[in-house]
């Protein structure tokens, strides 16, 4: 495996790699079963999200042991660390996605719908982009590439959540909170990409650093 190797001194390195690739695996099923949930409209799927993001939460916690316990040269460690904690707050914003839509019985119209299920499709393309961009990081090739997509799938979902905010306005709720929690979880399902991105960022700063 290439990953410039010079900073690869022992087995808790590697060790971290096979984490942060399960850990960025996660996020790809996590985002993959959500969209299922969504086309399906089959809540039980959204317990998975859930026990997913358990799954992820111990994945960090193992990866901050290992890079404090000395697992790589202490220049880099800080930007591991964001990065697993970012690739956390993925698995964490799908899972409040999915509560908003599992405790609150909540129902779309057909067109609010759509929409939603095409920024999840794209959440899915972007949750298999950031695995490809950390293998990218291993292997020295594409990562330009990958992120560039990743960025240009993100401002595709900026112009999807906008058009259904226009659509929401127009449309009659029951009271303020269903409103307002209909709101949240269009907020939270856009603001997936939103980490994704930053995320793939972080890989690019870790690209450099390694250079």
């Amino acid at each position: 495996m290439k990953f410039l190797k010079k900073f690869l001194f022992g087995e808790s390195e590697q060790e971290v790699i096979k984490l942060f690739d399960e850990h960025f695996e996660l996020v790809k099923m996590s985002c993959e079963v959500f969209l299922m949930a969504l086309e399906t409209d089959d809540k039980g799927l959204l317990n998975q999200v859930c026990e997913l993001e358990k799954r992820g939460d111990k994945i960090r916690r193992e990866i901050a042991l290992k890079l404090y316990s000395g697992a790589f040269l202490p220049a880099l460690r800080g930007t591991l660390y964001k990065l697993a904690e970012t690739v956390d707050e993925i698995l964490d914003m799908l899972e409040d996605t999915a509560i908003d839509y599992l405790r609150l019985n909540l129902h779309l119209d057909n067109e609010i719908r759509e929409m939603c299920i095409r920024v999840a499709k794209i959440n899915v393309k972007m949750g298999r982009d950031l695995l490809e961009a950390f293998r990218a990081l291993k292997t020295g090739k594409g990562l330009e590439n990958t992120t560039l997509k990743i960025r240009t799938r993100e401002r595709e979902i900026d112009v999807l959540r906008n058009r259904i905010y226009e659509s929401l306005i127009k449309k009659e709720v029951k009271n303020y909170w269903e409103g307002k929690i209909l709101s949240d979880f269009i907020d939270h399902l856009a603001y997936i990409s939103d980490l994704i991105e930053d995320s793939a960022d972080l890989i690019q700063i870790l690209n450099v650093s390694l250079r």
